[in-house]
Parts: structure tokens; C-alpha cells; sequence
């Protein structure tokens, strides 16, 4: 039997309302996320941190260089990774899973969601999926 995500995080009962009110915040808040990470990946540091000179004759200068651009990398790499997990928690919201632990069916906690509401996992499933007991 397929419980409500508001019952499964342990909410009241109290209506259709803020049962809706509930979802469309988490809503809001993983779109608004959607939008910053986008915005940042594709915002004027961009350019910056990828423009090493062609002739670079001061070797500290081109070592700082090429570290800015590998901390860039490294930062777009995991704001693509949460852009994902954010676009994905966007389509259990809209298919009736947001808020079920994607390992064991469990009910993910609401304090769990609202801290990060792209999670994916309970806590007892990503504790886990960490220490490499899957």
C-alpha cells in the first residue's frame, strides 16, 4: 500500500492544504536551487578561470592559473552532480516518491528533507551506501 509522502515524514494529518502547501514549498525550494546553480555555472567566473595564457612566462603565475582553473572544474563538477540529484527529487515530487528512501522504501525524514531536499536516502541507507556495507 502506497502512503502519502506527507504521512510517510511522519506530518499531521491536516488536509488536502497543507499537504499541497508542504509540497509546493520543497517544490519551490529545489527549483530556486535549480535556478542559482545554473546561473552560477554559467555566470561570468566562467571565463576567468579558464583563461590561461598562451605564453606564460611566469611559471607562478601560470601555477596559480592552472590551480584556479582545476578548483573551477572540480566546483562545476559537483554542481552538475547536484543539479541532477535536484532535477531528479523535482520528478519524484511530481511522480508521488519524494520523500521515500530510494533503498528501502522508508520514509526519509522531514527534518532530513528540509536540511536537503534533493536527498535521496535515509540516513540509515546513506550511512550505509558511505561505508560501503550496500
Amino acid at each position: 500500500m502506497k502512503r502519502g509522502v506527507e504521512e510517510k515524514m511522519n506530518m499531521p494529518n491536516t488536509g488536502n492544504k497543507a499537504k499541497t502547501s508542504t509540497m509546493r514549498q520543497f517544490r519551490q525550494i529545489l527549483e530556486e536551487k535549480s535556478v542559482e546553480l545554473r546561473s552560477q555555472m554559467c555566470g561570468p567566473r566562467v571565463n576567468p578561470a579558464l583563461q590561461i595564457a598562451a605564453d606564460p612566462y611566469d611559471t607562478a603565475d601560470f601555477a596559480e592559473k592552472s590551480h584556479e582553473e582545476w578548483i573551477f572544474l572540480q566546483k562545476n563538477s559537483f554542481d552538475t552532480a547536484l543539479l541532477r540529484e535536484i532535477e531528479e527529487a523535482l520528478v519524484r515530487l511530481r511522480d508521488g516518491s519524494y520523500g521515500t528512501c530510494l533503498d528501502c522504501g522508508m520514509p526519509v525524514s522531514k527534518k532530513r528533507l528540509e536540511a536537503m531536499p534533493w536527498v535521496r536516502y535515509c540516513v540509515s541507507c546513506q550511512e550505509r551506501r558511505q561505508t560501503g556495507n550496500n
